[in-house]
């Protein structure tokens, strides 16, 4: 997808991108054009629904700021039509990884997805929690999903230099990228791109007043790099194949 005037750049190191594994579940329901379900989880601290394609009015899609779950499911439609890709989320706030564990099963036998896309860590942080057991926890959440029929990609929490004061992510975003390469799983570092952005000027996360499209650009980014990820998980043939 062409990049309007206006938009920002959405680079970042290929290291923190490349999927690294397959996803052979999704490849299969797309290869066979069937209805593409994607599921994400949201466990963030707050409740936003993201707005998405299949969901709302046009008013109302204009006025909620698009999350990246939207912007997947626009590029993934286009790129691959016959079938049809659908974005969905669960949403369970302020939720640890051990507490998702409790409904997993019934979003997934809800939902049927080929992929889940699972945003964790932030809220574990917060609490302070024992990063070997909320890896434990990350790595039963991937034995679930692929016991239900759903390749997994495990998204790190969103870097703030105006919330590290408070708690610090970084050990769980690590937890996370050793979780991921012993379960086989793509892992998007989300914490490491966003820092990138910051540090290379691409964004600027510490203002006193941010852009008033800063929340959406990011997302928009975000969704284009998943994308790009999810693309590449889909084309391996052979790398981390299970």
């Amino acid at each position: 997808m062409a990049r309007a005037a206006g938009e920002p750049v959405c680079a970042a190191p290929s290291e923190l991108t490349r999927a690294g594994f397959a996803l052979p579940r999704l490849a299969r329901s797309l290869a066979g054009k069937e209805p593409t379900t994607i599921l994400v989880l949201n466990s963030s601290t707050a409740k936003k629904a993201p707005a998405t394609k299949s969901s709302g009015s046009a008013a109302a899609k204009d006025a909620i700021p698009r999350g990246f779950p939207s912007f997947i499911e626009e590029i993934l439609r286009e790129r691959y039509p016959a079938g049809g890709v659908v974005v969905t989320t669960h949403n369970q706030p302020r939720a640890t990884a051990e507490a998702i564990l409790a409904t997993l099963p019934e979003a997934l036998a809800e939902t049927k997805p080929a992929l889940m896309i699972w945003q964790t860590g932030t809220y574990d942080a917060i609490l302070g929690a024992d990063t070997s057991s909320f890896s434990d926890a990350v790595m039963n959440g991937i034995e679930t999903a692929h016991e239900a029929g759903a390749d997994v990609i495990v998204v790190s929490p969103q870097y703030s230099p105006r919330t590290a004061f408070a708690f610090d992510v970084a050990p769980y975003s690590s937890a996370l990228a050793w979780t991921t390469r012993a379960a086989g799983v793509p892992f998007f570092d989300r914490y490491d791109v966003m820092r990138f952005w910051e540090t290379e000027g691409i964004f600027d996360f510490d203002s006193a007043r941010p852009s008033p499209s800063l929340f959406e650009d990011v997302h928009r980014c975000i969704g284009r790099l998943l994308v790009g990820m999810i693309v590449d998980g889909v084309d391996s043939r052979t790398l981390g194949s299970r």
